[in-house]
């Protein structure tokens, strides 16, 4: 196998004697069978338990709540967690895009300081020894980092690479560190990318605003290696007090390095006119020391010129550059700090602001020369004060647009549960899964130090990242999959980045996907031009695989390497779906290149795609499945089992705005049958019923959590050989990435059938039950390790809730929203800005607004799902200024409605919507 990374190799013996195979848990066993399709009556989880003792059957009855499935659809409140036991194992990322990981804890204290380029898996090492889930004859489970450790054992604060560093509050005398061990009072709200702490006590209310700068559509604005740490101070009582607020740091530089004569730390004072703090460096002449992973700097500054700087060795005062510097040997704990103090009245609010920088550029990585793997902050910035500098110098605009997009984005009218689940996944750019280098490159692991090469079979399933950072993706394609990762004679595409040295189908296709998204969201075409002829030879490679048994059919044959680490074997559905998808996607953007012939050539074979795919739906099995080769039965496959991603070619379909791909009908067929046969209400029953603690299958679900299981045959067909192979054991997990990605596409889907909304939903609500904040660390989605990549799916719901369809190139943008669409707003990014769209339907009249917060966005056509009761002939496009004035309404030049039901029409002249104006169309009656 190439994929070595991921290969029985990996890890120690330990894993092996447990039972535990390459990248988990060697065997699983499938799921049992269901009837019903229905969410479920009175009482949650109320009949699983009888099912399961069944030979651990998926239950028929979900027995789901009502009050919770009623919970789906309502925008509800926001999240607060209140006192130590709720907030201990939150952990939000505020470290702009691949700066490291930096932590702010659900008390306001910032930890897992990992930015000293510490090769690792998971945030933090944890394994656990034993789940306690003990069967006779069998050894004890050993669950690693990339087993979903952090999972199960949430931690609380701890990292190997916390340092000293905090801040702490004095008032009238009296001191309290800002924490939970200062304050037993204390609460959480997060709103990424901002979080918000709350302290009472010693007669002030203090609430904590921390955040790293983001800006969507601006990759360098959002990746600065710097935190903001902004106190409001409120005096709650009746008299005037004095109120210190005190911010301090170590000197974490050469951590780990063991000879300490070579090297002092040091600790400087720094004074500017709009900020006062300390900068803590590394002095020496030795080369090799400079290169290493731990050397670097750090700085705290805070953001008024009457601050006081401390230090270890001088406590009160300040100082500067030029008559002070403190020294210690490396090892030796240095630590210097800075105060500003106030004077409060009674009710009177004061901010106490703060930025804590920091730079350790040298980040070492496999496959990655060293001349070119400084971290991309290298390339702006010569060290931390530099960054505190340019984070203070502009933080009025910088903070201004964090909370633009924050306000943007929750402000809507969608539930704010699923708000928060769409985004918080893409913070995995914001930890050790993500690095930008100093070119520019984009590189990645899958999950925090595992499984390296940015894999295209994983990051295909992302969306988040492509909407709100395009750059980042086209850096993608151009540098790794079309550039060093692939083959220009036959096309092929190195599924990590020339790491392993063989394509995958599925990664294959989701390239020519994420190509055609790229181009969509560029805004001029010029991101294509400059790949298609790269782009042409990927798909013309996907042809080939088709073109195994004769003449290309819409179906690929012969051996599929795939996101499962095998290679399957025959006619596999969600393989035939993406290319499909791909085919589509080649035939667009022939059109868009005006290459006639290869658009027809795409075309041509897509349609009798569209047809040979059918022969793969069982109709009494509602579900499409493999139709295995007879030539390698010997291979691992799902034969006739429900699998996960079956029709996510349409899935993808639906976000490029690409139509139906094949019959609705039975795919939506398949996605019910996903519901009914996949859909667990209490995997704590599932794995309690499986006696082999081997097969049970990675624990991304515990307890009486529910979640949607990747593979099942209710109707038999499942091969007992199938399981001595190490890869069997992925069918019976819950894995996040592919269970939004079937929320999703339910949730595209429910406009032809209503029924699939709310079980979509509930997908999607089950995982964020999961990583509930009471019991894990909400930011922290895991797979195969932490951050895992592949939950950036989620982002794909949203689109999916607010019915996007954009084509910044042709200037379409169109909304069908499938919840709530009487009174709609939601946000949304275009190819030069974003801001909200907004739907009222009242009385046969139907009006659509775009609003842009940031940039701008040019209009060509405006499409909207209609509803029933408004006339469709009647209408009006007009651009209403900032102070309420109407210009004259925008001249139409034609109107269409496409085969998904969208009403298009279609301007005259191009009207470009800014910070200034809103665009508006009507539908009357």
């Amino acid at each position: 196998m190439s994929d070595k990374c991921c290969g029985s190799d990996c890890g120690d013996d330990s894993t092996k004697k447990s039972g535990l195979g390459r990248r988990g848990f060697m065997k699983v066993a499938g799921a049992g069978t269901a009837v019903v399709t229905g969410l479920g009556g009175a009482g949650h989880f109320g009949k699983a338990e009888a099912a399961f003792a069944e030979g651990y059957a998926v239950p028929s009855d979900k027995g789901l709540d009502s009050g919770w499935v009623k919970s789906l659809r309502e925008r509800g409140e926001r999240k607060v967690y209140k006192g130590w036991d709720e907030v201990k194992y939150i952990g939000m990322p505020v470290g702009g895009i691949g700066s490291g990981t930096v932590y702010l804890g659900g008390d306001g204290k910032l930890w897992c300081w990992d930015i000293f380029n510490v090769r690792h898996e998971g945030c933090v090492p944890n394994v656990v020894k034993d789940l306690g889930e003990v069967v006779e004859g069998e050894a004890k489970q050993r669950v690693r980092e990339r087993d979903g450790s952090n999972y199960v054992k949430p931690l609380e604060q701890w990292s190997p690479w916390n340092i000293d560093q905090g801040f702490a509050v004095t008032v009238d005398g009296v001191r309290r560190t800002l924490d939970h061990e200062g304050f037993e009072d204390v609460s959480f709200k997060g709103e990424y990318p901002i979080g918000n702490v709350n302290y009472k006590g010693l007669g002030v209310a203090i609430e904590l605003e921390a955040y790293s700068p983001f800006a969507p559509l601006n990759a360098g604005k959002s990746s600065y290696p710097a935190t903001v740490m902004r106190y409001a101070v409120k005096n709650t009582g009746r008299k005037t007090i004095e109120v210190s607020v005190e911010g301090w740091m170590e000197n974490p530089g050469l951590r780990g390095h063991k000879g300490k004569d070579d090297a002092e730390r040091t600790m400087r004072g720094i004074e500017q006119d709009e900020y006062v703090g300390v900068v803590s460096e590394i002095d020496t002449y030795n080369l090799d020391l400079r290169n290493r992973g731990d050397f670097g700097s750090v700085a705290l500054v805070c953001l008024d010129d009457a601050a006081e700087v401390m230090t270890e060795r001088k406590q009160a005062g300040r100082f500067t550059v030029s008559d002070d510097v403190a020294r210690a040997k490396v090892g030796e704990l240095i630590v210097g700090g800075v105060r500003k103090t106030a004077t409060v009245k009674a009710g009177e609010t004061i901010e106490f602001v703060f930025v804590v920088a920091w730079h350790f550029a040298n980040a070492k990585l496999p496959g990655v020369k060293s001349e070119d793997s400084k971290r991309w902050y290298a390339s702006e910035f010569e060290n931390a004060e530099g960054v505190a500098k340019a984070v203070a110098g502009d933080l009025e605009e910088l903070t201004h647009v964090t909370r633009l997009w924050r306000d943007t984005w929750y402000g809507g009218s969608l539930p704010h549960w699923l708000l928060d689940r769409s985004l918080v996944t893409m913070d995995a750019l914001q930890t050790n899964t993500f690095y930008r280098f100093e070119s520019g490159q984009v590189w990645a692991w899958e999950g925090v130090g595992c499984c390296p090469g940015t894999c295209t079979h994983v990051w295909h399933y992302a969306q988040s990242v492509g909407r709100l950072f395009p750059e980042l993706e086209q850096d993608l394609r151009v540098r790794t999959d079309y550039g060093k990762g692939f083959n220009k004679f036959s096309g092929k595409i190195d599924f990590r980045g020339g790491l392993a040295g063989r394509d995958a189908t599925d990664g294959q296709a989701g390239v020519v996907l994420r190509t055609y998204r790229e181009h969509l969201v560029s805004g001029d075409g010029e991101f294509l031009r400059g790949v298609w002829d790269r782009t042409k030879l990927a798909v013309e490679f996907l042809i080939m695989q088709d073109m195994r048994d004769g003449e290309p059919d819409g179906i690929p044959v012969g051996e599929q390497h795939n996101t499962l680490d095998a290679e399957w074997f025959g006619k596999v559905p969600v393989l035939a779906s993406l290319y499909l998808a791909a085919l589509a996607a080649g035939a667009k953007m022939g059109e868009a290149m005006g290459d006639d012939v290869f658009s027809k050539r795409c075309n041509t074979i897509l349609d009798r795609g569209r047809k040979n795919i059918l022969s793969l739906f069982k109709e009494d099995f509602g579900y499409f499945v493999q139709h295995e080769d007879p030539k390698h039965m010997n291979a691992i496959g799902t034969g006739k089992g429900c699998y996960i991603d079956q029709v996510m070619g349409q899935w993808w379909a639906g976000q490029l705005g690409m139509g139906r791909l094949y019959d609705g009908g039975k795919i939506r067929s398949a996605l019910h049958k996903l519901w009914e046969f996949n859909f667990c209400p209490d995997m704590g029953a599932l794995r309690g019923g499986i006696k082999q603690i081997g097969i049970k299958g990675r624990p991304y679900a515990v307890g009486d959590e529910m979640g949607l299981l990747m593979c099942t045959w209710p109707k038999g067909g499942k091969r007992d050989d199938w399981e001595k192979f190490w890869q069997f054991g992925y069918f019976n997990e819950c894995m996040s990435g592919f269970e939004y990605e079937v929320a999703g596409h339910m949730v595209w889907e429910s406009k032809w059938d209503e029924t699939l909304l709310d079980k979509g939903l509930a997908i999607v609500r089950s995982l964020d039950d999961r990583y509930d904040g009471k019991k894990r660390n909400p930011y922290n989605e895991i797979e195969c390790s932490d951050h895992y990549a592949r939950a950036m799916s989620s982002y794909g719901v949203f689109l999916a809730a607010s019915g996007f369809e954009y084509d910044g190139v042709e200037g379409k943008i169109g909304f069908g929203p499938r919840l709530g669409a009487e009174d709609f707003e939601c946000a949304f990014t275009g190819a030069a800005g974003w801001g909200c769209f907004s739907q009222q339907i009242r009385n046969g009249i139907q009006e659509g607004r775009l609003n842009v917060k940031w940039g701008e966005v040019s209009v060509k056509e405006f499409g909207l799902q209609v509803a029933e009761s408004v006339d469709r002939k009647r209408m009006h496009v007009e651009v209403i200024y900032a102070d309420g004035k109407r210009a004259d309404a925008v001249k139409i030049s034609g109107k269409h409605m496409t085969d998904d039901g969208m009403l298009w029409v279609k301007l005259t002249d191009e009207v470009t919507v800014g910070q200034d104006t809103k665009l508006s169309i009507v539908f009357s009656s």
